[in-house]
């Protein structure tokens, strides 16, 4: 088990978390009416927080929701998301709702698909682990197997209804242009900026500053509880050197997984692909003649691979020298597999048509099904095998540690030494903090932040090859701190509010001074002591020495040469822009980029469509009073997350 929930417990940890924040990610998109708009005071039972026809949002759903993706948001902000929670939740069963009123479903033949390519470790060799397995994955996750596959046939749903949306979606070659066009035109520019660094040697503070700022928000100053740790780790390189596997084991692994070892017939291939999809048969005509070329080239000799890297479309390959790797029979399409497996090694093929257009085929080495012989995977299966036994002595240590600890901590440390563990002492750690052995490590944080004095955690995997055990040995509460304590960040936070409030003021000053300056930059900004900097050509992908983004003074592009623009703020400050020079898209490479050009426009329109789509969807449900939101019920729920 500890292979499967252990060395392989952050990734699927990762998998089901990147389902569950399907909807906890589109909260920037408020799908649904505000919070607090009316929708409905408050229905009869208090848990019940919304109703999409038979269905409902309760107040479970939303704390379950928050175990499970809490860790994300920032602390005690709980409160804040609990309404947007409650509309996506809400948002996502009316579309749900919506779909399956169309006729839309998801039959448990597809769900079943979907889960078995959500987490392919439920079915290894094919064969279902089995339903206790199932559930222990996903207690990890805080849900049922009812609550998950709910929300599996959900995002099915949902995604069907979204290729409705999205059908006959048309992208004009004027649009692709037009894209082209903001994407490729460049500008040059003059600018300086009103920034923190050109005016941090003006402002000063004085210990009295710093004192009567103190005393003004000293509620501000705590010092955090602080917790003292033995951490004991228990690493995989060291457990390993007590593993030696015997070749009689290794043999009866070989013997027990012989058909793992028998591997297809198959070809080494190296292809030269010109693409012919979408083309018009004067240019099909012109691509065969280029690869014939290409052909005659190979055949005379010259270098295939560097012919791929300069000559193919498939760009995968291609970097490669067009390098296929090994492939077997049915991993390709009929015609490029037919001519690959009839070729001897070091022979090139004709012209091999297929549906993605003319490909020039070379086999470096050709194999015929075999049975891979114990000698040539013995190794393999001894790192399979003794990394599957380390496992188990890592689980095995960590539970006799853990036991011994709660009892014994005298007992506990001379076992971690015999068996070579050594323990680890992390004195006064906020919450949060790196730890000794640990990092920074959420599942640390959780396991040990209730815990009290001489309280011992559950073995917590540390990357993939480590396993820690730790006991807290002081607990330190937090309290309001001294001036000594927090004197230098005292004194920073002052000096950025005097750093701030007096660049504001020059700000607002060379506002005014920027309206009567005809252009000249330099003489506005030698009254700041700034220098006028020159960028080169960028376009608005690119980014400028000192102001950032060139995406962020956007406006400039749109202005003529010799025009003058300000204030424009970035993230580095405020700045005074003069635009010398433009340089328009170059249109004759449009042609290259036009198929990235229309795949890119026709996602963002996919997304945009995609979202009216969803909202019209919830409206419309609102009007018919299929959706309904109680407000008071979800008052209460904040209030019970307010600090």
């Amino acid at each position: 088990m500890f292979d499967l929930f252990r060395s392989r417990e952050k990734s699927v940890r990762y998998l089901l978390g990147a389902l569950l924040t399907l909807v906890a990610a589109s909260m920037v998109i408020t799908l649904v009416p505000g919070y607090g708009g009316g929708w409905g005071r408050g229905g009869a039972d208090p848990q019940v927080l919304a109703e999409i026809g038979d269905e409902k949002v309760t107040a479970q759903d939303v704390r379950q929701f928050l175990a499970r993706e809490g860790r994300s948001l920032p602390r005690g902000t709980e409160s804040m998301y609990v309404p947007m929670i409650v509309e996506q939740l809400t948002a996502q069963k009316a579309v749900v709702y919506q779909a399956e009123r169309m006729g839309l479903k998801v039959s448990d033949e597809e769900l079943a698909r979907i889960v078995q390519s959500l987490i392919p470790q439920l079915f290894e060799g094919g064969k279902f682990a089995g339903k206790e397995v199932y559930a222990q994955m996903l207690a990890q996750q805080n849900m049922t197997i009812p609550q998950f596959e709910e929300t599996v046939r959900a995002q099915a749903l949902q995604s069907k209804l979204a290729i409705l949306a999205v059908e006959g979606m048309i992208v004009t070659p004027a649009e692709v242009e037009k894209e082209f066009k903001l994407r490729n035109e460049k500008i040059k520019v003059a600018y300086f900026g009103l920034t923190r660094e050109l005016l941090k040697n003006k402002v000063s503070v004085t210990p009295e500053e710093v004192q009567s700022y103190f005393e003004k928000n000293k509620a501000s100053y705590q010092v955090p509880e602080k917790r003292s740790y033995m951490i004991y780790p228990i690493d995989e390189a060291k457990v390993a050197e007590s593993v030696k596997v015997p070749d009689s084991e290794l043999q009866r692994a070989y013997a027990a997984q012989q058909e793992r070892f028998r591997t297809p017939e198959r070809v080494h291939a190296r292809h030269i692909l010109l693409k012919t999809m979408d083309k018009q048969p004067a240019e099909v005509a012109a691509i065969q003649k280029k690869m014939e070329d290409l052909l005659q080239k190979a055949k005379s000799g010259a270098d295939f691979a560097d012919l791929a890297r300069k000559n193919s479309e498939d760009t995968g390959s291609a970097v490669k020298g067009g390098d296929l790797d090994w492939i077997v029979r049915g991993q390709t399409v009929p015609e490029f597999e037919k001519a690959a497996f009839e070729l001897k090694p070091g022979e090139i093929s004709g012209l091999v048509k297929t549906q993605y257009g003319f490909h020039v085929i070379k086999v470096e080495a050709h194999e015929q099904a075999r049975l891979r012989p114990f000698e040539e995977v013995k190794a393999e299966l001894a790192g399979e095998v003794a990394k599957a036994q380390v496992f188990d002595k890592m689980q095995k240590l960590a539970d006799q540690l853990r036991s011994l600890l709660v009892k014994s901590p005298a007992e506990a440390e001379k076992f971690a030494r015999e068996n070579g563990i050594t323990p680890v002492r992390a004195d006064n750690v906020a919450p949060g903090a790196p730890v000794q052995e640990v990092g920074v490590n959420a599942d640390f944080n959780d396991a040990v932040k209730s815990l009290p004095k001489n309280g011992v955690t559950p073995s917590i995997p540390v990357g993939q090859t480590k396993l820690v055990i730790a006991q807290v040995l002081d607990i330190t509460p937090a309290h309001q701190a001294q001036l000594a304590d927090v004197e230098k960040q005292v004194r920073d936070a002052l000096l950025v509010q005097k750093l701030d409030q007096l660049l504001q003021e020059k700000i607002n000053e060379a506002n005014q001074k920027f309206k009567t300056i005809n252009g000249d930059l330099t003489a506005l900004a030698k009254q700041y002591g700034a220098d006028v900097k020159t960028s080169e050509l960028v376009t608005r992908e690119g980014a400028i020495t000192g102001l950032g983004a060139a995406s962020s003074i956007d406006t400039a592009f749109s202005k003529n040469v010799g025009d003058v623009v300000g204030p424009l703020t970035t993230g580095e400050g405020t700045f005074y822009v003069k635009v010398l020079e433009k340089q328009p898209a170059d249109l004759t490479q449009l042609a290259s980029q036009r198929e990235q050009m229309q795949m890119m426009l026709k996602q963002r329109k996919a997304r945009e469509r995609e979202t009216l789509f969803q909202e019209g969807i919830v409206q419309e449900l609102i009007k018919q009073k299929k959706v309904k939101i109680f407000d008071d019920n979800v008052k209460k729920l904040v209030a019970a997350y307010v600090r």
